[in-house]
């Protein structure tokens, strides 16, 4: 105990040093001081001086003014108690209670005294108060210089973006014995202390900050934590912003009990038309079969243990956008072993990806005419629950054809077509080609102004080579499909209510009827469900419904959408089967207003009265933040639990927050967090405490605007083991 209580403070400490080289070695967002100036005087331009006392010595081009003085040129602002604007030399002095602003922007500098040289762009200002509207950026000083056109310096500053009455501390700030800022460069500092309030908490003799609105190099906000698994944890990045249309991210991980992960994440933006992102992670297990045993009470998902010590993630994506209508794409997505998204579970941007069953990587070229598509198309999959993928089928490549529905000459027959080639390939296992080809011949009536009437038929011939098992063989299929396909749309329109000027309910009742004969379908491989077409004769209703509103503004609504479709299939009734209706499937989406929403979709069988899947969400919210949503899941024999989550604004600066996600199954907690939000003017606070299966968190963010996060810190209080 003691040796762990030891490694933890040793921990704690490398955090608290990484955190002060990130806070004082320019780890902190840009202020965006970009073009946030402040307006001094210029030569060339007309100016007007008024106070209690005003003369002009038009000689020497020079203004001498008391009292409540004020002086405007263009955008820019000048009051003080005393001022000396001396037009022909190019200078200007202020005495007393000074301030000059910039209406243009909303900046401010407030000093005792300033001295301005007009022709170089400079000025001094004694007890010097910078303001940037652009982030909310304070800048102090016993002394503040304007060297430049873009630059300043200063003695003694203080940097924050805290409102506060002049003379009182602010909630926080960076204070320096001498600084200078460079707009679209950094800030820069000598003898920094970070201070709360009064009370200084780190010290640098060099500070560093962005003072950029555009993107710039520098080191990411590191993450820390601990856990019996991991040791001390810390995740830290590195952005390089390569130009304006391409940057890239360095990952470095340190897990002192478990390895270290090396990451690079590339994206680029030729052209509107020609784009990518590319991404490898690399970890470096210690001990794989410790990882394995903290996770033998998780679910392993029937993973197979293929796991070694190198264990790396690459995705790629690639768009290009050619002349003629042309597109190629690409989109890699593999990892070194099937149990990665385990000890993996979530990407860069917070997404789950443990559920995945396979990967799959593809790359493509279409080409298209108005009314032609030609697409060529390679798959790759990973069964990730296969050890062994030589038994997966993997695409290489398929060819597709498709003609749009059009018209046949100056007849009312419309013509569509469908084909593809496809070349399968497996290295254990039957593989092979396919020739798919499948027109469509219909015949849109309109027999009466509402109701729709669309009988067609769809002869198909499918062709194979099937090998890879014993010999050669070539088998052929000729089947067709038909149809009938009708519906009606009725509209009507009335007055509105929640709050509409109007309203429009459409009912569009639909039947499809659909016939496919019997066919031997034995000799053929079983590649996908295209190989083995079931016999069909059925007939599916289905009702659709909307209600939309329009308000008084002109905006409009959709406050109600339902569908309701069921099937009953003719064959398995004149089987005798006692079972001929398909689940009665339906979905709702209930709007009435913007702070209320109810959506629903399941599958419910007739027969045994119950739901086979069904899935219900429902949310409120309020104009001051407060927010409850609730939802409901359930696959029959499988899933049964419910995921709600409210968020309560106590106040404009306090908001608390709970979530639960609780098995019916299982009986048990899934996920329970409890969170608190605090929010101050110029900083803010999160603190999360979340019960999980296998451990139970306690994370806490600190952020300072202008800054950013400085501290993201999380430690596991008890480990499932």
């Amino acid at each position: 105990m003691a040796e762990a209580s030891f490694k933890r403070r040793i921990g704690q400490a490398f955090s608290v040093l990484v955190l002060s080289l990130y806070i004082f070695l320019g780890c902190v967002n840009s202020f965006a001081a970009g073009d946030s100036t402040v307006g001094l005087f210029k030569k060339d331009e007309p100016v007007t001086v008024t106070g209690d006392s005003v003369t002009y010595d038009k000689n020497e081009e020079t203004y001498y003014a008391e009292g409540s003085v004020v002086v405007v040129q263009g955008a820019t602002t000048l009051t003080a108690d005393r001022v000396v604007l001396d037009m022909k030399a190019g200078a200007a002095a202020a005495w007393g209670g000074v301030q000059v602003n910039d209406a243009s922007q909303g900046n401010y500098l407030k000093s005792n005294t300033l001295t301005v040289d007009i022709n170089k762009d400079t000025a001094v200002a004694v007890s010097g108060r910078l303001f940037f509207t652009d982030g909310n950026v304070y800048i102090y000083g016993d002394v503040v210089r304007k060297t430049g056109p873009q630059t300043f310096d200063a003695d003694n500053s203080v940097f924050t973006t805290c409102d506060c009455p002049e003379g009182a501390p602010p909630a926080w700030s960076f204070r320096s014995g001498y600084s200078q800022l460079e707009a679209e460069g950094y800030l820069k500092a000598q003898n920094a202390f970070f201070y709360i309030k009064d009370v200084p908490l780190l010290y640098t003799p060099y500070f560093l900050a962005p003072a950029k609105r555009k993107r710039q190099t520098g080191l990411l906000m590191p993450s820390f934590g601990y856990s019996d698994l991991r040791g001390s944890k810390m995740d830290n990045a590195f952005f390089w912003a390569i130009s304006d249309s391409a940057d890239a991210t360095f990952y470095l991980d340190v897990e002192t009990k478990r390895g270290v992960g090396q990451g690079l994440e590339y994206r680029y933006y030729r052209t509107q038309g020609s784009y990518g992102e590319f991404y490898f992670y690399h970890f470096g297990e210690n001990d794989i079969d410790r990882v394995r045993e903290f996770r033998s009470r998780a679910d392993n998902f029937l993973r197979p243990f293929s796991a070694a010590s190198n264990r790396w993630e690459l995705k790629a994506m690639h768009r290009e956008y050619l002349a003629g209508d042309m597109v190629l794409k690409a989109d890699i997505d593999r990892v070194s072993d099937d149990e990665y998204f385990i000890d993996f579970p979530r990407d860069r941007k917070g997404h789950d990806r443990s559920y995945l069953e396979s990967l799959e990587s593809t790359a493509s070229i279409n080409k298209r005419w108005e009314r032609y598509n030609l697409t060529a198309e390679a798959r790759v999959f990973d069964n990730l629950f296969l050890k062994d993928d030589s038994t997966v089928l993997q695409v290489l490549p398929e060819v597709a054809f498709t003609l749009e529905s059009r018209r046949v000459f100056s007849t009312p027959v419309f013509f569509s077509l469908d084909s593809s080639f496809v070349n399968f390939e497996r290295g254990k296992g039957v593989d092979g080609e396919r020739v798919d080809i499948k027109p469509r011949i219909s015949l849109p009536l309109k027999p009466w102004d509402s109701f729709e009437l669309t009988p067609s038929v769809s002869p198909r011939f499918t062709a194979y080579r099937v090998g890879g098992g014993n010999g050669e063989s070539y088998p052929a299929r000729s089947i067709y499909e038909f149809n009938i396909d009708a519906a009606t749309t009725l509209v009507r329109y009335f007055e509105g209510a929640f709050g509409f000027e109007k309203m429009r309910h459409t009912i569009r009742p639909r039947l499809l009827y659909s016939y496919i004969p019997s066919y031997s379908q034995e000799r053929f491989p079983d590649f996908t469900a295209l190989d083995a077409i079931p016999p069909e004769n059925s007939l599916r209703y289905s009702l659709n419904s909307t209600i939309a509103g329009k308000s008084t503004d002109g905006g409009k609504q959709d406050i109600l959408y339902m569908d309701l479709f069921q099937t009953f299939d003719v064959r398995e009734a004149r089987a005798g089967n006692a079972r001929p209706f398909s689940d009665l499937s339906g979905e709702l989406i209930f709007t009435p207003a913007a702070w209320v929403s109810l959506r629903t979709r399941g599958d419910y069988n007739v027969y045994d009265g119950r739901f086979e899947k069904y899935n219900a969400e429902a949310g409120l919210n309020d104009t001051k933040g407060s927010e409850f949503s609730m939802a409901y899941h359930l696959i029959s024999g499988s899933t049964k639990y419910i995921d709600a989550r409210a968020k309560w604004q106590a106040t404009s600066s306090v908001a608390l927050g709970f979530r639960q996600m609780y098995s019916f199954i299982d009986t048990r907690s899934i996920e329970r967090d409890y969170t608190l939000w605090y929010k101050h003017q110029c900083w803010s606070a999160t603190v999360l405490y979340s019960e999980k299966l296998a451990e139970k968190v306690v994370m806490a963010t600190f952020n300072l605007y202008g800054v950013g996060d400085v501290l993201s810190a999380g430690a596991t209080v008890e480990q499932n083991r």
